[in-house]
């Protein structure tokens, strides 16, 4: 194995063909998420980047790509910080490694980073949100370095059985009234369909999503939600496209008597898991539930093509337990130089 560290920003770019090559073998194996894919981390590089990357690279013997690390610094006051790019709309943070990478691979490519660290008047590495199999949480920090970890949260799960009459079980049998109940209002307010879009309908079902997000949250003293800030507008706009072009995006969209009631922002990962990272739908619809019936959707829909896991990834909010959802947790290290 051979480790090297970029440190601008046209090499960095540079590595995007072989970087897609490398995350689409790793999510074949099952062993990433769309997080770590250069249709999620550029665009999120170009929102909010500071010119200061540094981006371990970990090669074979034949210059063949195993491995990448994008992390990059961050002056925060008297702090000088070394993150993963991603950090703060990222459920899901790692190193990317090919799914035939060596023992050690992870640990390579943090060395390669931390090894810069006193030149850089490095104060400290966060790495947050790990989930419990990153390959992160188990690579150790050089010699001399002090280490502090934290919990870094529920990202609550739900395990879909293989049978679709299985369901009940997983899912409370309070959560399937409620959905059929919701089916039979929809019907009655003119029917209801949902799909899922295709390249020409990502844009405009993404704005009918911001639209209905952001309205719901102004109402509640929360100026546009999450998508209040134009940076992050701005990234998804620039993510989505990409992300549906690497097989990555499902964005689903609920029609009750014809106009879009719900719209759901979801992530494919591997051939088993699907990520459920955004949500909007239309209040003035409460009455059908439009949210439970487009939820009810994407978890038929998953069983049926075959999936296991969906996740409804970062906070403990109720529905996600009266869904089924067990908590998986997050964790975080911070690793501090001697």
């Amino acid at each position: 194995m051979r480790t090297d560290l970029i440190t601008s920003d046209a090499p960095f770019r540079a590595l995007r063909a072989e970087w897609e090559a490398l995350w689409h073998r790793a999510d074949a194996a099952g062993t990433t998420t769309p997080f770590q894919s250069p249709a999620w981390v550029l665009p999120w590089w170009d929102s909010f980047g500071t010119a200061r990357p540094r981006v371990a690279v970990l090669r074979g013997d034949d210059a063949a790509l195993l491995g990448l690390l994008p992390l990059y610094l961050l002056e925060e006051g008297a702090e000088r910080k070394l993150l993963p790019m991603g950090v703060g709309i990222t459920d899901y943070l790692d190193a990317l490694l090919d799914p035939a990478a060596p023992a050690g691979a992870a640990s390579a490519l943090l060395a390669a980073v931390l090894d810069t660290a006193a030149d850089d008047g490095v104060t400290s590495c966060d790495l947050p949100d790990l989930p419990p199999h990153a390959a992160l949480r188990a690579a150790p920090a050089l010699p001399g370095w002090r280490e502090e970890g934290w919990d870094a949260g529920p990202c609550p799960v739900l395990v879909l059985p293989e049978d679709p009459d299985a369901l009940r079980g997983p899912v409370p049998a309070g959560t399937l009234r409620k959905l059929r109940m919701s089916r039979h209002r929809a019907d009655r307010a003119g029917g209801w369909s949902a799909q899922v879009a295709g390249a020409d309908e990502v844009l405009p079902f993404w704005d009918a999503l911001v639209a209905m997000h952001g309205a719901r949250w102004t109402r509640r003293g929360e100026e546009g939600g999450v998508l209040g800030n134009p940076d992050v507008r701005a990234f998804h706009r620039a993510a989505l496209p990409d992300l549906f072009a690497a097989g990555a995006l499902r964005l689903y969209a609920l029609r009750i008597g014809g106009a879009i009631a719900a719209v759901y922002h979801v992530l494919a990962a591997g051939p088993d898991r699907l990520l459920f990272y955004l949500s909007g739908f239309d209040e003035a619809r409460s009455f059908e539930s439009p949210g439970t019936l487009l939820l009810g959707h994407v978890v038929e829909s998953a069983m049926a093509e075959g999936r296991r896991e969906l996740h409804f990834l970062r906070g403990g909010e109720p529905y996600k337990y009266a869904w089924g959802g067990v908590d998986r947790r997050n964790a975080g290290r911070r690793l501090i130089p001697p």
